[in-house]
């Protein structure tokens, strides 16, 4: 599960409310994707100001079909969302620590120093699916990069239509070559921004998730050490 803009055109006299960190106006799209890189769910519509959290929050309480994993799965997320039952987020720098997470971050540095960072590791080389789903949407539907100025209800359908067809593009199994390139990297907008409004949504009910962590990241270390 993660997250993505998507620039959207609007009136200037609503513009603030859509208008992101990255000073351009913007949807922001939650997705969930599968290991085939197919989009299972989508939440379409979020101001582009909206924090990844509140997107999060705006999904679960305005769609009584919102997919939660069974109750001994979870969602592989960034540090963008709480890390909470059913919520599998990265270990989180501090002000005295850093831990790494990066894929990027390990490629000409030491090897992870601790189990924290074994962990993040191995995190985010599975989350990576996502993003290279996003990059590969993103790529094949120049679109979304550039809106004609259609009403904002228009263009939240041509979003899920580029969805639809991204994963008619997949199942199909036609030879694509934007599905086999290897899209680097991108840090997302929120992954190093762990706000207030995140550590309360982690303090509800995170004790269970972060034991989950702390035993797989334990399991990891230990076998490494073997």
């Amino acid at each position: 599960m993660d997250g993505t803009h998507v620039c959207v055109k609007v009136k200037p006299e609503i513009q603030v409310m859509y208008w992101n960190r990255h000073d351009y106006a913007s949807i922001n799209i939650m997705a969930i994707c599968d290991m085939n890189m197919l989009f299972t769910y989508v939440w379409n519509g979020a101001l582009g100001s909206c924090h990844d959290t509140t997107v999060l929050s705006l999904a679960q309480n305005g769609d009584s079909e919102f997919p939660l994993p069974p109750t001994d799965k979870y969602y592989v997320v960034d540090s963008g969302y709480p890390n909470k039952q059913r919520f599998l987020a990265p270990y989180r720098s501090t002000r005295n620590r850093v831990v790494r997470y990066h894929m990027s971050q390990f490629y000409t540095s030491p090897p992870p120093r601790n189990k924290e960072e074994l962990f993040n590791r191995s995190h985010a080389s599975l989350r990576s699916i996502i993003e290279r789903t996003f990059g590969v949407w993103k790529k094949k539907w120049r679109i979304l990069t550039d809106f004609p100025r259609y009403d904002m209800d228009i263009q939240k359908r041509v979003i899920i239509a580029r969805m639809g067809l991204h994963n008619f593009t997949r199942v199909s199994n036609f030879i694509d070559a934007d599905f086999v390139e290897d899209f680097t990297e991108t840090q997302t907008e929120d992954q190093d921004n762990a706000s207030y409004e995140l550590d309360e949504a982690e303090n509800a009910d995170g004790q269970h998730m972060a034991n989950i962590r702390e035993t797989i990241a334990t399991m990891l270390w230990k076998n490494q050490s073997i």
